[in-house]
């Protein structure tokens, strides 16, 4: 009880300082940058060396998570799961199983890390120590059933750390670790008792490899985070701060051209003597019109205007009202109006019943616009087009388009005094449908009407007479 007692006062002395250390820099400018946490898995075989011989190798794996409290000292926290045997050598060939759970936290001393030669350690050495809890269940040699255990326990080690880069290092550790109390002499199942052989305690070994992960973005004010301080040299921002310090110019007062602007900064070192200059020592040219103030007659001339050579503005003569009605007359004169385009009318279509060319009451009002459009523009002419659906054959159809355009172009003769030469009748039959079906359909039984554009008159194709009512027949026979 002494021993672990001792133990955690030292880990909290340890602890204590590191936190005190930095607390006591608080008050003057640090050079230590907010850095990342790395977080690890641990992966090795684990042994149990005590009153019966380690069966080597057994299974063991963990995560830690470790955070540095400046460049020497850090902190790690982590747990560990671990699975092994141990046999003995005949003739008393002992035997026993244990599985080991541990949760502790470590001070960890990165002890080449005092050097100050490189920004960056490649190689990290490692020695720590700490305190913890562990739990394991052993089935000793015959047993029928496991005995489980729990006490604090104590570890230390040694290890070496390899920086491949920002972000990843390989560490490679041996820890030993011991239960503290009575039970701590149990991990193998066997105290010996009443043998020479007996042991005070067993201890578990704990060779691993470690992968290691550095994270963290930025820090309160927007800053990328430093890798963790422990591979950092300790005098890299102080060295960064002298470097950048070196490099500033050596401040010189020389004025070449006595325009109160030193050389250092001065974009214009020999400028004229006495002309006025900007911040940076350019000769002024305040209307930026290409003549320098001090030799320009009016430096602020209005802009938009061309100067002469002694940067005055050739402003005209202010112009006069009759100026401005000769302008404006010039201008409403030189106004094209544009005529109308009597081919971007819309003229309605008249539609027909299923195989008939008759003009439905219900297309009268159709006509009546037709005829106005026709009665206001004396001087054009509109084309009449017959359509059909598919339902028929071809020759039936084109018969049928023909007689539609013809009692169309006669309801507007005869209804509205339309001359007939002033409509123009074409057919398409069933080869310009407005929606493609193969069916009847009543938006392709139509005749479209538009502007004349040179069309001619087409005659009446061969074929029976269409447009009774009903179909007869076979449709490729013509019906």
């Amino acid at each position: 009880m002494t021993v672990r007692k001792l133990t955690f006062a030292l880990l909290l002395t340890f602890f204590g300082l590191g936190l005190a250390a930095q607390e006591a820099g608080s008050a003057y400018r640090s050079f230590t940058p907010a850095d990342q946490l790395e977080i690890g898995i641990d992966l090795g075989t684990p042994m149990i060396v005590g009153d019966i011989d380690a069966k080597f190798p057994g299974f063991g794996g963990g995560l830690h998570l470790r955070k540095s409290l400046g460049h020497v000292f850090s902190v790690r926290v982590g747990g560990l799961y671990a699975a092994m045997e141990n046999e003995n050598d005949a003739p008393d060939s002992r035997t026993s199983e244990t599985t080991y759970f541990s949760g502790s936290g470590q001070l960890v001393m990165t002890v080449n890390n005092l050097r100050f030669d490189k920004p960056y350690r490649k190689v990290g050495i490692n020695v720590f120590g700490g305190l913890g809890y562990s739990s394991f269940e052993v089935t000793p040699n015959g047993a029928a059933s496991s005995e489980k255990y729990g006490n604090a326990s104590v570890e230390f080690g040694a290890g070496l750390a390899f920086r491949f880069n920002s972000k990843f290092n390989l560490g490679v550790e041996y820890t030993v670790a011991q239960v503290l109390g009575t039970d701590g002499d149990l991990l193998d199942g066997d105290q010996n008792v009443g043998d020479n052989r007996t042991t005070y305690r067993d201890a578990l070994h704990w060779p691993h490899i470690s992968l290691n992960f550095n994270i963290g973005g930025k820090d309160k004010n927007g800053n990328k985070k430093s890798e963790p301080l422990y591979w950092v040299n300790p005098m890299e921002t102080a060295g960064a701060a002298i470097s950048e310090l070196e490099k500033r110019p050596i401040y010189d007062p020389t004025d070449t051209d006595g325009d109160g602007i030193i050389d250092a900064i001065d974009n214009e070192i020999n400028s004229p003597a006495g002309a006025r200059v900007d911040t940076k020592g350019v000769t002024l040219d305040s209307d930026m019109d290409k003549v320098a103030d001090y030799m320009d007659k009016e430096p602020h001339s209005p802009p938009g205007y061309t100067v002469n050579s002694d940067g005055v503005a050739q402003v005209p003569k202010p112009i006069t009202e009759s100026d401005v009605n000769r302008i404006v007359d010039a201008k409403i004169a030189a106004i094209k109006f544009p005529t109308p385009q009597t081919n971007e009318w819309f003229l309605p279509m008249v539609n027909f019943g299923d195989n008939r060319y008759d003009v439905r009451y219900s297309e009268y009002e159709k006509l009546y616009q037709i005829a106005t459009v026709l009665k206001n523009n004396p001087g054009i002419k509109v084309v009449a087009v017959g359509h059909t659906d598919a339902r028929g054959s071809e020759g039936y159809n084109a018969v049928l388009s023909y007689n539609r355009a013809k009692a169309a172009i006669e309801a507007l003769a005869a209804q509205h005094g339309i001359s007939r030469d002033r409509i123009i009748l074409n057919w398409a039959g069933e080869k310009t449908a407005l929606i493609p079906e193969k069916g009847a359909n009543s938006m392709n039984r139509r005749v479209e009407f538009r502007v004349a554009k040179g069309e001619t008159e087409m005659a009446r194709p061969e074929g029976k007479e269409a447009g009774k009512g009903s179909f007869k027949g076979n449709k490729d026979a013509g019906y």
